[in-house]
């Protein structure tokens, strides 16, 4: 019923002119942001860290950092503005930072983090490096000395594989496609694949045997969220999801929290070994020029053969072991979302 409810909502919602008005000046005021939007944008994802904490306690770290440091750890990507890190650091004080964040030169977030932080030293406390995360080929599996120069970033693409030194006791993979950011047209259909799989490549080759991830997702009943859910589920003590009360309770997004993340487990290793395939495959598609055609949301093989191969069967093996687990995680963010779309201002006058 909760499903079905939110179904007519969101039928009624996205349908409606006044709802596409509302979300088109809500993308537009985002696009052009003045100094005082900005902090505002800061000040609400720190909220959301904060209250995200409160609810999972994701935040709140208790062990001694990885990296041969004895101070918890936090690796944030996709970091600017910094509202999270500035969460997670006022609940570690002592913590170490390590952030990477796509430049605002080619339309990255400004950084807003209400604390010290470096570019230049690498020892600091707060450390940010400023690149193109879904770019670093040898993170990826794919050495960036032996892409073809006709590829269309081939001059882009780095060889570096950023705080590899280090354990991470938690990591932030919550960043999104922005639409101030220009990029190539081969990047276009899959960009939102080939940031997700390098965030969680990364992520998961960073963490400490025992750590806490955090990961931006939409759409909680589309089906590479689920299969997410369930990947790290395979490999993570403990898995649930989140989405704020304070802010986009109307939106698709929410967050996943893995607790316990087993990285050296076999079931992480194959992950990752998808996740780099589909990157591979949104990079450099079939002959290597650039831009597969791939599910714009699928993040491993199984993700798009089960939609397109005898699916229903895979639908249902899924769903049998793994239906009860994402029923009870997945209902509370649908009542909220629900809620939210009840009120929404565009739906005053509906039925």
């Amino acid at each position: 019923m909760l499903r079905a409810r939110l179904t007519l909502k969101n039928g009624q919602g996205w349908q409606s002119e006044a709802g596409d008005t509302y979300f088109q000046n809500q993308r537009q005021r985002a696009d052009n942001a003045n100094a005082k939007t900005k902090t505002g944008f800061f000040k609400l994802m720190r909220t959301i860290g904060l209250e995200l904490d409160d609810a999972t306690s994701a935040l709140t770290l208790r062990g001694g950092g990885g990296g041969g440091h004895s101070r918890p750890a936090i690796l944030d990507l996709c970091m600017a503005p910094g509202g999270f890190s500035s969460a997670a650091l006022y609940r570690n004080p002592s913590a170490l930072l390590r952030g990477i964040s796509l430049p605002p030169s080619q339309g990255g977030h400004e950084m807003l983090l209400d604390k010290y932080w470096s570019t230049t030293d690498p020892h600091a406390p707060i450390y940010v490096s400023f690149r193109d995360i879904t770019l670093l080929a040898d993170e990826m599996g794919t050495p960036a000395s032996g892409i073809p120069a006709s590829h269309p970033d081939a001059a882009s693409f780095s060889v570096d594989r950023p705080f590899l030194e280090h354990k991470f006791d938690l990591v932030f993979c919550d960043g999104q496609v922005l639409r101030t950011h220009e990029r190539l047209e081969y990047r276009e259909k899959s960009e939102a694949s080939r940031l997700l799989t390098t965030q969680l490549v990364l992520g998961l080759q960073r963490i400490r045997s025992g750590g806490t991830m955090v990961i931006l997702l939409h759409k909680a009943d589309a089906w590479p969220s689920v299969l997410l859910m369930r990947t790290f589920a395979t490999f993570s003590d403990h898995v649930e999801l989140f989405k704020p009360q304070t802010a986009h309770r109307m939106r698709s997004s929410f967050y996943l929290v893995a607790k316990g993340v087993r990285p050296g487990r076999e079931a992480a290793a194959e992950a990752v070994r998808r996740w780099k395939a589909k990157w591979s495959m949104a990079t450099f598609g079939v002959g290597g020029g650039g831009g597969g055609e791939i599910e714009e949301d699928g993040l491993g093989e199984g993700e798009v053969d089960v939609l397109e191969s005898g699916g229903e069967e895979k639908v249902r093996a899924v769903l049998q072991e793994f239906g009860p687990a994402l029923v009870r995680m997945v209902e509370p963010v649908f009542a909220i979302q629900a809620e939210a779309l009840k009120k929404a201002p565009w739906m005053k006058n509906t039925v």
